[in-house]
């Protein structure tokens, strides 16, 4: 072999190394240059994924407050509504209840009344029966036929007031007619044509 070609395959290895050392060296810098561009990479999307998280949870928290606002709205809207129709519901019987309720203290006033009427007629009747009682007492000796049938007639008219307070106490049936009535109010007779007046 020559000399020069054993320096041309020299150089020719020199420049194969040294291209070969520079290519390695290219190499090991790109691959640094990856692996900080990965790192990078990584922590902004861990960044921009805590990021992401917390505007989540943000609106997340906005939308729960906004529903919450909204049940509290629709549920006191049908509270209302409810509360609406309810009295819509019940105002008839409420009106009837009211109208029920005066009819029978009308009625009550008026059993009330006819009870008191009623008293003082038996009071009235009582009254009558002492003085015919009296008269009894002072009349003179023997009996009077029609002094017995005004005292039957006297029981009766009390009797049927008792028992049936409110009407007029009719007449009994078998009892003989009153006798005239005589110038004095005070005796018998003269109060007897006033009992079928007092009702």
């Amino acid at each position: 072999m020559s000399m020069s070609t054993v320096l041309i395959i020299s150089l020719a290895a020199g420049v194969i190394l040294v291209v070969g050392g520079g290519l390695l060296m290219y190499m090991a810098q790109l691959v640094k240059n990856a692996y900080e561009l990965k790192v990078q990479i990584n922590s902004e999307v861990d960044e921009r994924l805590t990021k992401m998280a917390e505007d989540l949870d943000k609106k997340s928290r906005w939308i729960k407050r906004d529903l919450i606002e909204e049940i509290e709205k629709i549920k006191i809207a049908m509270e209302t509504s409810n509360a609406q129709k309810f009295a819509e519901l019940t105002q008839p019987f409420m009106q009837r209840l009211e109208a029920m309720e005066e009819m029978l203290r009308k009625d009550r006033a008026e059993w009330t009344k006819a009870l008191n009427e009623d008293r003082e007629v038996i009071k009235a009747l009582d009254a009558k029966l002492g003085a015919v009682r009296r008269e009894i007492k002072q009349a003179a000796e023997g009996s009077n036929p029609s002094l017995d049938a005004a005292m039957a007639s006297l029981a009766a008219a009390k009797a049927a007031a008792e028992a049936q307070p409110g009407e007029a106490a009719p007449p009994p049936a078998d009892a003989p007619p009153p006798p005239p009535p005589a110038a004095a109010n005070n005796t018998m007779s003269g109060f007897l044509p006033d009992l079928g007046r007092k009702a």
